[in-house]
């Protein structure tokens, strides 16, 4: 038999094919490289939040100070909480019979209309003006519909709804609506408006006399919260929204129901309203207070609806305090029955809120 031969010694092993550095762990060094991939990750997570915190940002300004305030068109200003109570205008006392005349009898003079450069009776039938007259607003002389000369009939005009479009700033919003009715005994106004998503309605109920709107009931309804005023002609009293009681005697308006009334003015007495300056008084409340408003007529302008110039004539709410900065300006329409066409509030901070008639049901 051939000779036994030794078994081939075993190959040692040649371990891993790119050995871990000298004096290195493989333990240590895989632990390093985890440790080297969370640091990255981090890194990019953090660069990724502040490339987005410098994105710009959204469309609407953070800063609203100058952004249009939310009250509605036309919106009812706040009103200082003592409102101060008309008084009629004094009788003048006759004449005494000596030929020196009494001098008590020259210290209560009547109030004017409204406080001008050129007196009041310039300012009642002068070349008018543009509502700056500094002095507040007297009471009204009688409760005949406004001031309007003794014997003028109130020519209400027929129920209507009429849409306007809406604007703040020149920047469209969602239309406003005024419906208009009447059945010769009572009547309802009722204006709706938007401004952004918030929805503002006010409305005026009442009855109807030969010298115009005797209203009853006042409302107004902001962002879901409503308020309202009553008004008996039958006493002269007001209640407003707060329980307080103020004079409100027959002739005195709301807020809405006023422009109704001088619209009825016109269309009984067209011929009234031919020179600037004439100037119509009322007396107001809404649901806060009553006060004196004057309205004067300051001549004709043409509107633009976007569907052709309507011509119509011009009034403004004259100042009714001192640093009244507020502005209301009204246009009526002959061709829309004396409508208005178009209503702007301006703001004391200049922010503007137009409706510009748009159309009519049924026409």
């Amino acid at each position: 038999m051939p000779p036994l031969r030794p078994d081939k010694p075993a190959k040692p092993d040649p371990g891993p094919r790119h050995p871990a550095r000298p004096g290195t762990d493989p333990r240590v060094w895989r632990r390093r490289r985890w440790i080297i991939v969370i640091a990255l990750v981090l890194l990019v997570h953090l660069l990724a939040v502040v490339g987005f915190v410098r994105m710009p940002g959204p469309l609407i300004p953070v800063d609203v100070t100058n952004t249009p305030t939310l009250e509605a068109v036309l919106l009812p200003p706040p009103k200082p909480p003592a409102p101060p109570r008309p008084l009629p205008a004094p009788r003048p006392r006759p004449k005494p019979a000596a030929p020196t005349p009494a001098p008590e009898a020259q210290e209560t003079p009547a109030p004017p209309l409204a406080t001008s450069p050129q007196g009041p009776a310039e300012m009642a039938s002068g070349t008018g003006g543009e509502g700056t007259g500094a002095g507040p607003a007297a009471p009204p002389a009688a409760p005949n519909g406004g001031g309007a000369p003794d014997g003028t009939r109130y020519n209400a005009p027929p129920s209507a709804t009429m849409h306007y479009a809406s604007f703040v700033n020149g920047v469209q919003n969602p239309d406003g609506l005024i419906r208009w009715e009447q059945d010769g005994k009572r009547y309802r106004l009722a204006v709706e408006t938007r401004v952004l998503w918030f929805k503002f309605a006010f409305q005026s109920s009442g009855a109807m006399v030969e010298q115009g709107l005797l209203p009853e009931r006042y409302e107004e309804r902001r962002r879901n919260k409503l308020e309202a005023s009553r008004f008996d002609a039958a006493t002269g009293a007001a209640v407003l929204a707060s329980g307080a009681q103020a004079q409100f005697p027959p002739g005195a308006q709301d807020r809405f129901s006023v422009f109704l009334q001088l619209v009825g003015l016109l269309r009984g007495n067209p011929q009234r309203y031919t020179t600037p300056g004439v100037t119509e008084t009322f007396l107001v409340a809404d649901t806060r207070d009553v006060e004196p408003m004057q309205v004067q007529y300051v001549g004709e302008d043409e509107i633009d609806t976007g569907q052709g110039l309507i011509r119509a004539k011009h009034f403004v709410r004259l100042q009714r305090r001192a640093n009244d900065r507020r502005r209301v300006e009204l246009w009526l329409a002959q061709s829309l029955g004396w409508m208005p066409v178009r209503l702007r509030q301006t703001e004391p901070d200049g922010t503007q809120i137009d409706l510009v008639y748009r159309g009519a049901e049924g026409r």
